[in-house]
């Protein structure tokens, strides 16, 4: 059995180095199947310019569960990692902000700042693209939090001290599949509570708004108490 996989042209490049592929068909709820890429078509197929390439991969099927016209949903693996340290991208993506909402890589202003984050930890990482980069350790090379993610990248990440505010940790980032990095080197440890959002609000501002949700409670009254139409 063969499957034509129709693969965007952004990822065609990658797709040479893949590793394995498993794909999935509604008639099998929760059931893999493993394929391998045995031909890759170089006559590209626009639809409103959209560019495909056809990849055939061959699938064994002794059992015949799959059939002609069948909708496959592949995943591609193209590189992987096991035992890393890894951390969301979202840490990478981080600047803190000081209580005027401007950003401030050096220090913290004043207010209140409540900070979201999530505990990094070993495990494993896939990645869709393997493009190479390099960086020193000068503060000049460092990738700015707007960059893309790319392996080889010297960037800051920033974690939560015991005094609850934002700390630097320089970390070289290596494979990424768009959700979480690996972790090649830096002073980031396993556990630390890498910072991912932060929300500000101004000392001594205890305005509030209340309003009702369209379609719930009463009906919505001028300031002359009539009812508005």
């Amino acid at each position: 059995m063969q499957v034509i996989a129709n693969i965007d042209q952004a990822d065609i490049g990658v797709v040479e180095n893949a590793k394995s592929v498993k794909f999935t068909v509604d008639a099998f709820p929760g059931k893999e199947f493993d394929g391998k890429i045995e031909q890759m078509r170089l006559n590209p197929q626009n639809v409103q310019n959209v560019v495909t390439y056809n990849v055939v991969i061959d699938v064994d099927n002794p059992e015949q569960r799959l059939k002609p016209g069948m909708t496959a949903n592949l995943t591609i693996t193209i590189d992987e990692r096991n035992n890393v340290l890894k951390v969301p991208n979202a840490a990478l993506r981080f600047m803190p902000q000081d209580a005027t909402g401007q950003r401030n890589g050096n220090s913290i202003g004043g207010g209140n700042a409540n900070w979201q984050g999530r505990r990094q930890s070993s495990g494993n990482t896939v990645a869709s693209t393997s493009n190479g980069g390099s960086a020193n350790g000068s503060e000049s090379q460092f990738a700015p939090s707007t960059a893309p993610v790319l392996a080889g990248q010297t960037r800051i990440v920033w974690v939560l001290g015991q005094d609850a505010k934002p700390q630097r940790r320089r970390i070289k980032v290596g494979l990424t599949d768009g959700a979480a990095t690996e972790v090649v080197e830096g002073n980031l440890q396993e556990g630390e509570m890498v910072v991912t959002g932060q929300t500000l609000s101004s000392t001594g501002n205890t305005q509030s708004n209340q309003s009702s949700a369209p379609g719930f409670g009463g009906t919505p009254r001028t300031a002359g108490g009539g009812r508005r139409n």
